[in-house]
């Protein structure tokens, strides 16, 4: 009995030295440099390929033998270069997969940036069907040995889209723009009676420019393609007859309404105008007329909160209240500064306030006294400030010019 024990136990310990050698063996993989990765041509690769930004190309492609089941990142380039001279990466939503789904977003981005388009005038010159050659790459994170390129397949027919992100733009047509044709064939003409989106707000719907307009001269309307004299046409009402309006304080702001009744403005006594019109909200368009050249960029603002605003809620409701309390950025320097006159009285001879960097409602403001507590702003000094409730103090009843710098969180008052 003693023998047949002795003899399981040695199987046993012998089954465990195996067992522990395959689980070294399995722990400790011998990474193997791969020779082969394939890209597989797409069974549609000589159709004809036109991009949406919600369609989707799908590339498949080997696993690399790494000598174990290593987790692999694959990657895209593009070109249309057949030797890749000038390339685009393009990294798929699931990049440890075989299966790529690459947007047609992605390659229209890519396939703009390789034809060196920036806006849309370059993009209505280019070809816009092209040749594009892709391949794929493959390595194991942490494994600079690793990475490998596939072969290219080659799309002959790829339709793209201007996907570079560029400020929109409609076109002004009237009296001082000739009231040429507003069709394609005048597409180089109406490049200079273009209202474009600011660099800051593309996609606002809001377009400004700024025109030379003579006297006598400023009757026009508003076109957003174009598509010849009935069709995408904006004006101040919808029949083809103009309306006379008159500027108050080198003013005007009115209803945009779709039809081809035009402005006419008959006492301009001529020079620079700028316009705006606002398309922003369906239903609700307007234009805004002012004299001389006025700078429509969009301003950045952050909102002093305290006894100058009422302690009013610092919410999108109250906005209009706090038309006076805003401090403005006006270069894109992360420095905003404002004015603010005979500061209201707590009661107790101090004005009190903190600033908030969007109106959302009450909270913790971003620039805010630097201790938790009333703090008292000493003059001319930067002073750090913290996010919080605490307010700072000044002495009220006096005019101060206030700058937050956003960079280095400091506040600085000095009396004006």
């Amino acid at each position: 009995m003693k023998k047949i024990s002795y003899i399981f136990m040695g199987l046993v310990a012998a089954a465990s030295v195996l067992t522990a050698c395959q689980e070294t063996k399995d722990d400790n993989p011998v990474f193997q440099k791969p020779t082969e990765f394939k890209l597989n041509t797409p069974p549609m690769a000589m159709n004809y390929y036109e991009l949406t930004p919600d369609g989707v190309v799908e590339f498949t492609c080997s696993q690399p033998d790494y000598g174990f089941a290593a987790v692999t990142n694959y990657s895209l380039d593009v070109s249309f270069d057949e030797d890749f001279a000038t390339f685009k990466n393009i990294v798929p939503a699931l990049p440890t997969q075989a299966v790529m789904s690459i947007t047609g977003e992605q390659l229209s981005v890519a396939m703009c940036e390789l034809a060196g388009i920036t806006n849309a005038d370059e993009f209505a010159a280019a070809e816009h069907v092209r040749c594009l050659y892709v391949r794929a790459n493959a390595s194991v994170s942490g494994v600079d040995y690793s990475a490998i390129t596939s072969n290219s397949v080659t799309l002959p027919h790829v339709r793209y889209y201007l996907a570079i992100p560029s400020p929109g733009y409609i076109y002004v047509v009237g009296d001082f723009a000739g009231w040429k044709d507003p069709v394609e064939a005048n597409y180089d003409y109406y490049k200079d009676y273009r209202l474009y989106e600011s660099d800051k707000a593309i996609g606002s719907k809001v377009y400004s420019g700024v025109f030379d307009v003579p006297a006598g001269k400023a009757m026009f309307r508003f076109y957003t393609d174009l598509t010849g004299w009935d069709k995408d046409s904006y004006g101040s009402q919808a029949d083809d007859n103009p309306v006379d309006f008159e500027m108050t304080d080198g003013s005007y702001e009115g209803p945009l309404v779709a039809g081809k009744g035009s402005f006419n403005f008959p006492d301009w006594a001529g020079g620079q105008m700028t316009i705006t019109v606002n398309m922003a909200v369906d239903g609700n368009y307007s234009v805004t007329i002012q004299a001389g050249a006025v700078d429509t960029t969009p301003k950045s603002y952050i909102y002093m909160c305290g006894n100058i605003s009422g302690w009013t809620e610092p919410s999108e409701d109250n906005a209009a209240k706090y038309e006076n309390c805003r401090l403005v950025d006006s270069n894109d320097s992360g420095v905003y500064t404002g004015t603010f006159e005979n500061l209201a009285d707590s009661g107790d001879g101090l004005s009190y306030f903190r600033f908030y960097q969007a109106l959302t409602g009450w909270g913790a403001a971003q620039w805010a006294s630097p201790t938790g507590d009333n703090f008292a702003l000493p003059l001319g000094e930067a002073t750090t400030s913290a996010v919080g409730e605490g307010c700072f103090t000044l002495p009220a009843g006096k005019t101060y010019t206030i700058t937050v710098d956003t960079n280095n969180n400091t506040v600085m008052a000095v009396e004006a």
